[in-house]
């Protein structure tokens, strides 16, 4: 088994095994403070030994679970008027989202939303559009000619056309608490600014690059709050309700989770798991990563 492999089996157990006691003991809350379910999704597609990529059968397979099980996928102005205005959502209300532009969210992901009617939204790093560089974090695969293509300026347009909606993920894919202030002020502001002006229309949401609480600082927001962000999404797992801070969102990352573990935790069983996106938990991640020998950047 490849260590990418064994990973995933771990994880998948151990959030098995979460979901499982959670809802067996009745801990799994649940009301106003569930009303928003973000899920976060980076690559759909079936190249072998790919990280952080969902199979485009199974990602057929979960889109067609959400409805299943009774979850209403939303617009991201649905999200903006909870947020901004007070209007409610439906009942078991999810966004499903896409992190860095990769081109398979066309070419695979696209499809299925559009077959099923649900809407989306992509954050992309905006210096990585139309470049044939890998992303940071597939350096690794690309020297192992695993390639994972970014969507080019028309591409995005044409994406959007097909319902999905396009926002920042600032320009370098660069965590912003790596960054000196003036260098996170560039990645926040010109890649809102450079996106309105390629779209004609507003930019209203930012997505933290990696994402935990290692990752931004409490400056970050007032930065977001500046250039005119109303939202901002985290990795850090959870649901949203009326009391979460808008410029820190939850988003469940989802990986190739086995049917009922899926369940699990888009019920809210494994919220537990975001001790995992904590600073002591992210450092934790980091070794674990490394005596495993799955490390990326």
């Amino acid at each position: 088994m490849r260590a990418d492999q064994l990973k995933q089996a771990l994880k998948n157990g151990v959030y098995r095994v979460l979901g499982e006691t959670a809802t067996g003991v009745g801990a799994v809350n649940g009301g106003s403070e569930r009303a928003l379910v973000v899920l976060m999704y980076h690559k759909v597609n079936d190249t072998l030994g790919n990280s952080v990529t969902i199979p485009v059968s199974l990602f057929d397979e979960q889109m067609a679970q959400l409805g299943e099980l009774g979850y209403m996928p939303v617009s991201l102005d649905d999200v903006l008027d909870y947020f901004l205005r007070g209007v409610p959502l439906p009942e078991r209300a999810v966004l499903i989202t896409f992190d860095d532009g990769y081109l398979d969210n066309l070419e695979n992901a696209a499809p299925i939303l559009r077959r099923n009617g649900y809407p989306a939204v992509l954050f992309v790093p905006i210096g990585y559009l139309g470049d044939p560089r890998p992303l940071p974090h597939d350096e690794h695969l690309a020297g192992h000619g695993v390639l994972n293509h970014t969507l080019d300026w028309e591409q995005l347009r044409e994406l959007e056309s097909s319902g999905i909606r396009v926002e920042s993920h600032g320009i370098g894919h660069r965590p912003l608490a790596d960054l000196e202030l003036d260098e996170a002020t560039r990645e926040i502001t010109l890649s809102k600014l450079r996106l309105e002006e390629l779209l004609g229309r507003p930019v209203h949401a930012f997505a933290y690059v990696k994402g935990s609480e290692a990752h931004y600082r409490a400056v970050h927001l007032s930065l977001l709050r500046q250039a005119g962000y109303d939202l901002a999404f985290t990795s850090v797992s959870g649901a949203n309700g009326p009391r979460t801070d808008p410029l820190q969102l939850h988003r469940y990352n989802v990986e190739p989770y086995p049917t009922r573990t899926f369940e699990l935790v888009l019920s809210g069983a494994c919220d537990l798991i975001a001790l995992k996106d904590t600073v002591a938990g992210t450092h934790a991640r980091r070794w674990f990563n490394a005596a495993l020998g799955t490390s990326t950047k």
